[in-house]
Protein backbone atom coordinates (compact mmCIF):
# COMPACT_ATOMS: atom_id res chain seq x y z
CA UNK A 1 0.00 0.00 0.00
CA UNK A 2 1.42 2.99 -0.71
CA UNK A 3 1.55 5.57 2.21
CA UNK A 4 1.91 9.22 0.44
CA UNK A 5 -0.41 11.91 2.29
CA UNK A 6 -2.44 14.04 0.42
CA UNK A 7 -3.15 16.44 3.32
CA UNK A 8 -2.69 20.08 2.41
CA UNK A 9 -2.03 19.64 -1.44
CA UNK A 10 -5.09 21.35 -2.26
CA UNK A 11 -3.59 25.01 -0.66
CA UNK A 12 -0.17 24.25 -2.13
CA UNK A 13 0.96 25.79 -4.90
CA UNK A 14 0.70 23.98 -8.24
CA UNK A 15 3.96 23.54 -8.95
CA UNK A 16 5.05 22.72 -5.50
CA UNK A 17 2.19 20.09 -5.47
CA UNK A 18 3.20 18.33 -8.48
CA UNK A 19 6.85 18.25 -7.07
CA UNK A 20 5.88 16.81 -3.82
CA UNK A 21 3.58 14.16 -5.50
CA UNK A 22 6.25 13.07 -7.88
CA UNK A 23 8.76 12.56 -5.28
CA UNK A 24 6.34 10.61 -2.61
CA UNK A 25 5.08 8.77 -5.52
CA UNK A 26 9.05 7.48 -7.21
CA UNK A 27 9.96 7.00 -3.54
CA UNK A 28 7.43 4.38 -2.67
CA UNK A 29 7.52 2.99 -5.93
CA UNK A 30 11.03 1.72 -5.75
CA UNK A 31 11.08 1.31 -2.57
CA UNK A 32 8.02 -1.44 -3.23
CA UNK A 33 9.65 -2.55 -6.42
CA UNK A 34 10.93 -6.60 -5.97
CA UNK A 35 13.18 -6.78 -8.97
CA UNK A 36 15.12 -3.57 -7.63
CA UNK A 37 15.59 -5.24 -4.37
CA UNK A 38 17.07 -8.04 -5.86
CA UNK A 39 19.10 -6.11 -8.43
CA UNK A 40 20.66 -3.93 -5.21
CA UNK A 41 21.34 -7.53 -3.46
CA UNK A 42 23.22 -8.87 -6.41
CA UNK A 43 24.92 -5.83 -6.94
CA UNK A 44 26.08 -5.65 -2.91
CA UNK A 45 27.17 -9.65 -3.52
CA UNK A 46 29.29 -8.26 -6.34
CA UNK A 47 31.03 -5.47 -4.17
CA UNK A 48 31.92 -7.52 -1.73
CA UNK A 49 33.14 -10.26 -4.05
CA UNK A 50 35.50 -7.60 -5.71
CA UNK A 51 36.85 -6.58 -2.12
CA UNK A 52 37.46 -10.22 -0.87
CA UNK A 53 39.54 -10.25 -4.18
CA UNK A 54 41.13 -6.99 -3.91
CA UNK A 55 42.25 -7.95 0.24
CA UNK A 56 43.50 -11.43 -1.29
CA UNK A 57 46.12 -9.75 -3.83
CA UNK A 58 46.93 -7.49 -1.61
CA UNK A 59 47.84 -9.89 1.25
CA UNK A 60 49.40 -12.29 -1.38
CA UNK A 61 51.48 -9.44 -3.07
CA UNK A 62 52.69 -8.61 0.62
CA UNK A 63 54.20 -12.01 1.07
CA UNK A 64 55.34 -12.34 -2.47
CA UNK A 65 57.90 -9.34 -1.47
CA UNK A 66 59.09 -11.12 1.48
CA UNK A 67 59.61 -14.51 -0.14
CA UNK A 68 61.20 -12.78 -3.39
CA UNK A 69 63.64 -11.30 -0.51
CA UNK A 70 65.28 -14.80 0.07
CA UNK A 71 65.61 -15.98 -3.86
CA UNK A 72 68.77 -15.75 -5.75
CA UNK A 73 70.83 -17.79 -2.94
CA UNK A 74 71.14 -14.33 -1.24
CA UNK A 75 69.84 -15.96 2.46
CA UNK A 76 72.59 -14.29 4.31
CA UNK A 77 71.64 -10.84 2.85
CA UNK A 78 70.91 -7.94 4.99
CA UNK A 79 69.08 -4.37 4.45
CA UNK A 80 69.22 -1.44 7.16
CA UNK A 81 67.98 2.01 6.84
CA UNK A 82 68.97 4.79 9.23
CA UNK A 83 66.84 7.53 10.97
CA UNK A 84 62.90 7.95 10.47
CA UNK A 85 62.36 8.75 7.08
CA UNK A 86 61.99 4.97 5.80
CA UNK A 87 62.72 1.02 6.27
CA UNK A 88 64.17 -0.85 3.97
CA UNK A 89 63.64 -4.06 2.93
CA UNK A 90 65.02 -7.06 0.80
CA UNK A 91 62.14 -7.54 -2.52
CA UNK A 92 64.35 -9.91 -5.17
CA UNK A 93 67.42 -11.58 -5.66
CA UNK A 94 68.81 -8.42 -7.96
CA UNK A 95 69.99 -7.08 -4.18
CA UNK A 96 73.46 -6.32 -3.66
CA UNK A 97 75.53 -5.03 -1.34
CA UNK A 98 76.76 -0.96 -0.69
CA UNK A 99 75.60 1.54 0.57
CA UNK A 100 73.20 4.44 -0.67
CA UNK A 101 71.75 7.83 0.72
CA UNK A 102 67.94 8.35 0.07
CA UNK A 103 66.10 11.91 -0.10
CA UNK A 104 62.94 11.38 0.54
CA UNK A 105 61.51 15.01 -0.90
CA UNK A 106 57.71 14.12 -1.13
CA UNK A 107 55.45 11.93 0.33
CA UNK A 108 52.22 10.28 -1.82
CA UNK A 109 48.92 11.28 -0.44
CA UNK A 110 45.45 10.45 -1.68
CA UNK A 111 43.29 13.75 -2.99
CA UNK A 112 40.56 14.90 -0.27
CA UNK A 113 37.58 16.58 -1.28
CA UNK A 114 34.74 18.42 1.19
CA UNK A 115 31.56 19.42 0.64
CA UNK A 116 30.11 22.54 2.45
CA UNK A 117 29.08 22.45 5.96
CA UNK A 118 24.88 21.01 6.69
CA UNK A 119 23.59 21.60 10.04
CA UNK A 120 22.07 18.22 10.12
CA UNK A 121 24.30 14.84 9.40
CA UNK A 122 20.88 12.64 10.05
CA UNK A 123 18.92 14.64 8.17
CA UNK A 124 17.71 14.19 4.15
CA UNK A 125 18.73 16.27 1.56
CA UNK A 126 17.26 17.20 -1.72
CA UNK A 127 13.93 16.13 -2.86
CA UNK A 128 14.61 12.73 -2.18
CA UNK A 129 15.00 11.44 -5.57
CA UNK A 130 16.98 8.27 -6.52
CA UNK A 131 20.44 9.49 -7.47
CA UNK A 132 23.48 7.94 -8.80
CA UNK A 133 26.95 9.09 -7.62
CA UNK A 134 29.83 8.53 -10.19
CA UNK A 135 33.41 8.37 -8.75
CA UNK A 136 36.12 8.40 -11.80
CA UNK A 137 40.27 8.15 -11.59
CA UNK A 138 42.69 8.09 -13.90
CA UNK A 139 42.36 7.49 -17.54
CA UNK A 140 42.99 4.87 -20.12
CA UNK A 141 43.92 1.32 -19.20
CA UNK A 142 44.28 2.94 -15.71
CA UNK A 143 41.09 3.95 -15.57
CA UNK A 144 38.75 3.21 -13.16
CA UNK A 145 35.35 4.09 -11.95
CA UNK A 146 33.21 3.33 -8.91
CA UNK A 147 29.02 3.66 -9.35
CA UNK A 148 27.36 4.67 -5.71
CA UNK A 149 23.36 4.28 -6.05
CA UNK A 150 21.54 6.62 -3.38
CA UNK A 151 18.01 5.73 -2.72
CA UNK A 152 15.50 7.79 -0.38
CA UNK A 153 16.49 6.16 2.70
CA UNK A 154 20.20 7.12 2.39
CA UNK A 155 19.60 10.48 1.16
CA UNK A 156 21.60 12.04 4.09
CA UNK A 157 25.08 13.06 4.40
CA UNK A 158 25.47 10.27 7.03
CA UNK A 159 23.73 7.73 4.46
CA UNK A 160 25.20 8.68 1.46
CA UNK A 161 28.97 8.31 3.61
CA UNK A 162 27.65 4.94 4.10
CA UNK A 163 26.58 4.13 0.89
CA UNK A 164 30.18 5.24 -0.40
CA UNK A 165 31.75 3.21 2.19
CA UNK A 166 30.16 -0.24 1.13
CA UNK A 167 30.91 0.73 -2.47
CA UNK A 168 34.53 0.90 -1.49
CA UNK A 169 35.12 4.45 -0.81
CA UNK A 170 37.01 6.25 1.90
CA UNK A 171 34.17 8.48 3.34
CA UNK A 172 33.77 10.46 6.27
CA UNK A 173 31.39 12.84 7.85
CA UNK A 174 32.98 15.28 10.18
CA UNK A 175 31.66 18.15 12.76
CA UNK A 176 33.03 21.31 11.67
CA UNK A 177 32.56 25.43 12.26
CA UNK A 178 30.08 25.45 9.73
CA UNK A 179 28.06 22.29 10.47
CA UNK A 180 28.83 18.70 9.30
CA UNK A 181 30.82 18.07 6.27
CA UNK A 182 31.43 14.92 4.12
CA UNK A 183 35.17 14.39 3.19
CA UNK A 184 36.17 12.00 0.56
CA UNK A 185 39.55 10.75 0.29
CA UNK A 186 41.04 8.94 -3.15
CA UNK A 187 43.98 7.12 -3.64
CA UNK A 188 47.29 7.75 -3.10
CA UNK A 189 49.31 8.65 -6.34
CA UNK A 190 49.15 12.16 -8.71
CA UNK A 191 47.15 10.61 -11.14
CA UNK A 192 44.16 9.11 -8.87
CA UNK A 193 42.70 13.11 -8.68
CA UNK A 194 39.15 12.64 -8.94
CA UNK A 195 36.37 13.62 -10.81
CA UNK A 196 32.47 12.87 -9.58
CA UNK A 197 29.22 13.71 -11.27
CA UNK A 198 25.63 13.09 -10.03
CA UNK A 199 22.67 12.06 -12.05
CA UNK A 200 19.08 12.80 -10.16
CA UNK A 201 18.65 15.03 -6.89
CA UNK A 202 19.91 18.41 -8.26
CA UNK A 203 20.98 19.20 -4.73
CA UNK A 204 22.97 16.18 -4.18
CA UNK A 205 24.20 17.19 -7.66
CA UNK A 206 25.34 20.94 -6.16
CA UNK A 207 26.44 19.38 -2.93
CA UNK A 208 28.79 16.38 -4.44
CA UNK A 209 29.49 17.14 -8.11
CA UNK A 210 33.30 17.62 -8.59
CA UNK A 211 35.79 18.90 -11.54
CA UNK A 212 39.00 20.20 -11.34
CA UNK A 213 39.43 23.60 -11.77
CA UNK A 214 35.75 23.99 -12.34
CA UNK A 215 33.18 25.14 -10.37
CA UNK A 216 31.74 22.55 -8.07
CA UNK A 217 29.72 21.14 -4.82
CA UNK A 218 32.69 19.64 -2.97
CA UNK A 219 35.89 21.41 -2.81
CA UNK A 220 39.63 20.05 -2.70
CA UNK A 221 41.33 20.45 0.32
CA UNK A 222 44.46 18.59 -0.23
CA UNK A 223 45.72 17.75 -3.66
CA UNK A 224 47.17 14.06 -5.15
CA UNK A 225 50.51 13.85 -5.23
CA UNK A 226 53.06 10.97 -5.67
CA UNK A 227 55.92 9.85 -3.31
CA UNK A 228 59.00 11.53 -4.73
CA UNK A 229 62.90 10.10 -3.50
CA UNK A 230 66.34 11.10 -4.44
CA UNK A 231 68.96 8.24 -4.77
CA UNK A 232 72.30 9.68 -6.57
CA UNK A 233 71.25 11.43 -9.01
CA UNK A 234 68.38 9.39 -9.69
CA UNK A 235 65.02 10.82 -9.02
CA UNK A 236 62.31 8.26 -8.63
CA UNK A 237 58.35 9.11 -8.27
CA UNK A 238 55.58 6.55 -7.07
CA UNK A 239 52.34 6.47 -6.24
CA UNK A 240 52.45 4.85 -3.34
CA UNK A 241 54.59 5.40 0.09
CA UNK A 242 56.36 1.82 -1.21
CA UNK A 243 58.61 1.97 -3.72
CA UNK A 244 60.80 -0.38 -5.09
CA UNK A 245 62.58 1.17 -8.03
CA UNK A 246 64.90 3.03 -6.37
CA UNK A 247 67.53 0.84 -5.48
CA UNK A 248 67.54 -2.83 -7.09
CA UNK A 249 66.20 -5.53 -5.20
CA UNK A 250 65.17 -2.98 -2.23
CA UNK A 251 61.33 -2.22 -1.07
CA UNK A 252 61.47 1.39 0.47
CA UNK A 253 58.70 2.32 2.46
CA UNK A 254 58.47 5.76 2.90
CA UNK A 255 57.15 6.80 6.59
CA UNK A 256 58.60 11.36 6.54
CA UNK A 257 60.70 13.21 4.63
CA UNK A 258 64.08 13.19 4.87
CA UNK A 259 67.40 11.58 4.09
CA UNK A 260 68.50 8.17 5.39
CA UNK A 261 71.61 6.46 4.76
CA UNK A 262 70.22 2.37 3.41
CA UNK A 263 72.81 -0.63 3.17
CA UNK A 264 72.82 -3.83 1.27
CA UNK A 265 75.50 -6.38 2.84
CA UNK A 266 75.99 -9.99 3.20
CA UNK A 267 75.93 -10.71 6.82
CA UNK A 268 75.71 -14.85 7.67
CA UNK A 269 73.96 -13.49 10.99
CA UNK A 270 71.00 -12.35 8.88
CA UNK A 271 70.54 -16.18 7.83
CA UNK A 272 68.20 -17.04 10.45
CA UNK A 273 66.56 -13.65 10.88
CA UNK A 274 65.24 -13.84 7.01
CA UNK A 275 64.15 -17.73 7.48
CA UNK A 276 62.11 -16.34 10.95
CA UNK A 277 60.28 -13.09 8.42
CA UNK A 278 59.46 -15.30 5.98
CA UNK A 279 57.80 -18.08 8.50
CA UNK A 280 56.08 -14.87 10.09
CA UNK A 281 55.02 -13.87 6.22
CA UNK A 282 53.65 -17.31 5.83
CA UNK A 283 51.64 -17.33 9.13
CA UNK A 284 50.13 -13.84 8.31
CA UNK A 285 49.33 -14.78 4.69
CA UNK A 286 47.26 -17.68 6.20
CA UNK A 287 45.43 -15.29 8.91
CA UNK A 288 44.60 -13.15 6.47
CA UNK A 289 43.48 -15.09 3.80
CA UNK A 290 41.64 -17.03 6.38
CA UNK A 291 39.94 -13.97 8.07
CA UNK A 292 39.02 -12.99 4.33
CA UNK A 293 35.98 -15.77 4.17
CA UNK A 294 32.62 -14.31 3.99
CA UNK A 295 29.76 -17.27 3.94
CA UNK A 296 29.65 -16.35 -0.22
CA UNK A 297 30.57 -19.53 -1.95
CA UNK A 298 32.00 -18.27 -4.96
CA UNK A 299 34.65 -15.90 -3.03
CA UNK A 300 35.47 -18.69 -0.45
CA UNK A 301 36.22 -21.06 -2.88
CA UNK A 302 38.60 -18.79 -4.58
CA UNK A 303 40.69 -18.29 -1.22
CA UNK A 304 40.39 -22.27 -0.31
CA UNK A 305 41.67 -22.70 -3.64
CA UNK A 306 44.24 -19.79 -3.06
CA UNK A 307 45.47 -21.44 0.56
CA UNK A 308 46.02 -25.20 -0.93
CA UNK A 309 47.87 -23.64 -3.70
CA UNK A 310 50.29 -21.94 -1.29
CA UNK A 311 50.21 -24.59 1.11
CA UNK A 312 50.92 -27.52 -1.64
CA UNK A 313 54.38 -25.44 -2.25
CA UNK A 314 55.25 -26.15 1.30
CA UNK A 315 53.91 -29.60 1.28
CA UNK A 316 55.83 -30.24 -1.14
CA UNK A 317 59.34 -29.66 0.10
CA UNK A 318 60.63 -32.29 2.36
CA UNK A 319 59.04 -31.77 4.97
CA UNK A 320 62.01 -33.56 7.08
CA UNK A 321 64.31 -31.34 5.64
CA UNK A 322 61.92 -28.16 6.90
CA UNK A 323 62.14 -29.81 9.96
CA UNK A 324 65.71 -30.21 9.97
CA UNK A 325 65.84 -26.63 10.24
CA UNK A 326 62.97 -26.17 13.13
CA UNK A 327 60.41 -26.23 10.71
CA UNK A 328 56.87 -27.85 11.56
CA UNK A 329 53.50 -27.39 9.97
CA UNK A 330 50.35 -27.65 12.01
CA UNK A 331 46.78 -26.77 10.71
CA UNK A 332 48.62 -24.76 7.53
CA UNK A 333 50.43 -22.61 9.85
CA UNK A 334 54.44 -23.03 10.42
CA UNK A 335 56.24 -23.14 14.03
CA UNK A 336 59.66 -22.31 14.25
CA UNK A 337 62.34 -23.41 16.87
CA UNK A 338 64.80 -20.42 16.08
CA UNK A 339 67.13 -22.18 18.47
CA UNK A 340 67.34 -25.58 15.94
CA UNK A 341 67.07 -23.16 13.60
CA UNK A 342 70.15 -21.52 14.10
CA UNK A 343 72.31 -24.31 15.02
CA UNK A 344 71.46 -26.12 11.28
CA UNK A 345 72.62 -23.08 9.28
CA UNK A 346 75.89 -23.01 11.34
CA UNK A 347 75.97 -26.43 11.05
CA UNK A 348 75.72 -26.32 7.09
CA UNK A 349 74.74 -22.49 5.70
CA UNK A 350 75.15 -23.74 1.92
CA UNK A 351 72.06 -26.65 2.93
CA UNK A 352 70.23 -23.88 3.91
CA UNK A 353 70.23 -22.01 1.28
CA UNK A 354 69.46 -24.58 -1.40
CA UNK A 355 66.57 -25.83 0.80
CA UNK A 356 65.48 -22.16 1.06
CA UNK A 357 66.85 -19.35 -1.18
CA UNK A 358 68.15 -20.90 -3.90
CA UNK A 359 66.73 -21.60 -7.34
CA UNK A 360 64.39 -24.31 -7.06
CA UNK A 361 64.11 -23.19 -3.59
CA UNK A 362 60.83 -22.77 -1.22
CA UNK A 363 60.41 -19.12 -1.81
CA UNK A 364 61.67 -19.11 -5.50
CA UNK A 365 59.01 -21.96 -5.80
CA UNK A 366 55.99 -19.71 -3.55
CA UNK A 367 56.96 -16.39 -5.47
CA UNK A 368 55.91 -17.93 -8.76
CA UNK A 369 52.97 -19.93 -7.61
CA UNK A 370 52.03 -16.17 -6.36
CA UNK A 371 52.75 -14.39 -9.19
CA UNK A 372 50.02 -16.98 -11.48
CA UNK A 373 47.42 -15.70 -8.91
CA UNK A 374 47.90 -11.75 -8.85
CA UNK A 375 47.98 -9.68 -11.92
CA UNK A 376 45.44 -8.52 -14.88
CA UNK A 377 46.13 -12.40 -16.32
CA UNK A 378 46.39 -13.51 -12.94
CA UNK A 379 43.60 -16.05 -11.40
CA UNK A 380 42.74 -13.20 -9.43
CA UNK A 381 43.02 -10.52 -12.04
CA UNK A 382 41.31 -12.45 -14.68
CA UNK A 383 38.03 -13.17 -11.77
CA UNK A 384 37.91 -9.52 -10.56
CA UNK A 385 36.98 -8.61 -14.40
CA UNK A 386 34.35 -11.08 -14.56
CA UNK A 387 32.86 -9.65 -11.72
CA UNK A 388 33.37 -6.29 -12.98
CA UNK A 389 31.71 -7.35 -16.28
CA UNK A 390 28.68 -8.52 -14.01
CA UNK A 391 28.34 -5.85 -11.78
CA UNK A 392 28.44 -3.32 -14.65
CA UNK A 393 25.52 -6.01 -16.14
CA UNK A 394 23.68 -5.27 -12.99
CA UNK A 395 23.85 -1.89 -12.84
CA UNK A 396 22.67 -1.20 -16.11
CA UNK A 397 19.91 -3.32 -15.17
CA UNK A 398 19.41 -1.11 -12.37
CA UNK A 399 19.28 2.00 -14.35
CA UNK A 400 16.54 0.84 -16.50
CA UNK A 401 13.89 -0.38 -13.79
CA UNK A 402 14.59 3.37 -11.92
CA UNK A 403 14.01 5.13 -15.21
CA UNK A 404 10.98 3.10 -16.05
CA UNK A 405 9.68 3.58 -12.78
CA UNK A 406 10.45 7.81 -12.38
CA UNK A 407 8.37 7.77 -15.44
CA UNK A 408 5.48 6.06 -14.23
CA UNK A 409 5.60 8.37 -11.02
CA UNK A 410 5.59 11.62 -13.29
CA UNK A 411 3.05 10.18 -15.49
CA UNK A 412 0.60 9.72 -12.67
CA UNK A 413 1.56 12.95 -10.40
CA UNK A 414 0.88 14.87 -13.93
CA UNK A 415 -2.53 12.88 -13.72
CA UNK A 416 -3.56 13.60 -10.43
CA UNK A 417 -2.48 17.46 -11.01
CA UNK A 418 -4.59 17.55 -13.98
CA UNK A 419 -7.39 15.68 -12.30
CA UNK A 420 -8.33 19.01 -10.01
CA UNK A 421 -9.13 20.92 -13.53
CA UNK A 422 -11.57 17.91 -14.45
CA UNK A 423 -8.69 16.76 -17.10
CA UNK A 424 -7.53 14.02 -15.32
CA UNK A 425 -8.05 10.25 -16.60
CA UNK A 426 -6.60 8.87 -13.53
CA UNK A 427 -7.52 10.42 -10.86
CA UNK A 428 -11.55 11.88 -10.43
CA UNK A 429 -12.49 10.36 -13.75
CA UNK A 430 -13.05 13.59 -15.32
CA UNK A 431 -14.84 15.04 -12.41
CA UNK A 432 -13.34 17.58 -11.20
CA UNK A 433 -12.67 16.16 -7.78
CA UNK A 434 -9.20 14.44 -7.14
CA UNK A 435 -9.25 11.28 -6.01
CA UNK A 436 -7.10 10.30 -3.25
CA UNK A 437 -4.00 9.07 -4.17
CA UNK A 438 -4.50 5.73 -1.86
CA UNK A 439 -7.50 4.85 -3.95
CA UNK A 440 -5.23 4.75 -7.08
CA UNK A 441 -3.18 2.08 -5.74
CA UNK A 442 -5.46 0.28 -3.89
Amino acid sequence: MLTTSTTGLASQPAARQYGDIRTNLTQSLLAQNPGLKVLDAQVKRDDARLSSIGKTALALDGFRSVAAGLTGGKLDMLATASGSALTAKLSAASATPGKYTVDVQQLAQGQKLQTKGVADKDAALGSGDASTITVETGSGANAKKTTVRIDPSDSSLEGIAKAMREAGLDADVAKDGDGYSLSLTGETGAANGMRISVAGDPVLKGLLAYQPDKEGGMQQVAAAQDARVVVGDKTVTSATNSVTEAIPGLNLTLKETGKSEVEVRSDPAAMAGNVKDFVKAFNELNTQLGKLETGDARSDTTLLRMKAQIGNIVNSSSLRELAAFGITQKDGALALDEDKLKAAIAADPARANKVFSDKGGLAERLVSQVDKQIGTTGTLGVEAASVLRERDRLLDQRDKVIDTVTRQATLMAQQYQMAGSGNGLLFGGGAGRPMSLFDYMA
